[in-house]
């Protein structure tokens, strides 16, 4: 999410000037530093709720103080122990179960504490896990509430998964698309279902941004800078963005490819250079054989 930051995130976050906000899923700390940063320049508190950061993440928030309380726990543990935000940064675990979970709770704690929902910005709201559910922990869902799945790959436009594809290393459900399956197909349903009239917006780059306003959050001055995010100048700039973060992963791609050709010349060389130095003990081997074949004769 953090590649949304300067473009879209910041620019919401002052203009609702929040006192509180929650993240959900920190990872290494990437989007989180911006937040404490922004937190402390404006008297603001960030919750942030995840089970399993990287070590990255504890070095962030160790160069702040008051502006955070971590929870350690997983988001539908946390979200019912903390305040109600004013924005809820969600990108955790990207299925429909949870991201439906975590908006019935924050809504359901907004109205027992009598104030407004938060509006949400929420990843993932486009390829892959838009209408894909993942598994970070399978075994922390009922199987009743995930789909069948697998340690496979994804491709765009291919619903079953795949031997050579992203993320194979992820317990990806074995099909997309159709009901209860993937991030952005369960806020559609919590929307669907809510009481409260909710404006939604989807950015579809970096795997999609999701912003999601409540009416009774929504000012014009939230309205304009929302809707200046599609404009052409805007897309252009994205698109901008988004050449330059593939010809980012296209050098690291090329740099990766080059170190194995490197360490595959280099293990050619040390291949048949151990079979010269055996074959030459080989050849030194039966002379010494023939040498004492001579002395015992």
């Amino acid at each position: 999410m953090n590649r949304f930051w300067y473009r879209h995130l910041q620019p919401i976050i002052e203009t609702v000037r929040p006192s509180r906000i929650m993240e959900v899923g920190a990872d290494r700390g990437w989007n989180t530093q911006h937040i404490l940063e922004y937190c402390r320049q404006h008297d603001c508190h960030v919750d942030i709720i995840d089970p399993a950061p990287q070590p990255s993440l504890h070095e962030v928030m160790s160069r702040y103080g008051d502006e955070y309380t971590y929870h350690p726990l997983r988001s539908v543990e946390a979200i019912p122990l903390v305040a109600t935000p004013d924005i809820a940064l969600l990108d955790g675990d990207h299925n429909w179960t949870t991201i439906y979970n975590e908006l019935t709770l924050i809504f359901a704690g907004a109205a027992e504490a009598g104030v407004k929902p938060p509006i949400i910005l929420a990843h993932d709201c486009a390829w892959p896990y838009a209408r894909r559910d993942m598994y970070y922990k399978p075994d922390d869902l009922d199987p009743t509430e995930r789909h069948p799945y697998a340690y496979r790959g994804i491709l765009p436009g291919v619903s079953e998964l795949v031997e050579e594809g992203l993320n194979g290393v992820l317990a990806n459900a074995t099909h997309e698309g159709g009901p209860r399956n993937g991030v952005l197909t369960g806020i559609e349903d919590f929307i669907a279902s809510s009481p409260h009239p909710i404006h939604d917006f989807i950015l579809p780059f970096f795997n999609g941004l999701g912003i999601f306003v409540p009416e009774s959050r929504m000012t014009p001055q939230l309205r304009a800078l929302i809707d200046s995010f599609f404009t052409a100048e805007a897309l252009l700039q994205a698109c901008i963005a988004i050449e330059n973060d593939s010809m980012h992963l296209r050098a690291m791609l090329q740099q990766t490819e080059g170190r194995l050709t490197r360490r595959t010349d280099a293990l050619k060389r040390a291949r048949e250079l151990l079979a010269q130095q055996a074959a030459l003990i080989e050849t030194l081997q039966a002379r010494i054989d023939d040498a004492d074949t001579v002395l015992a004769s």
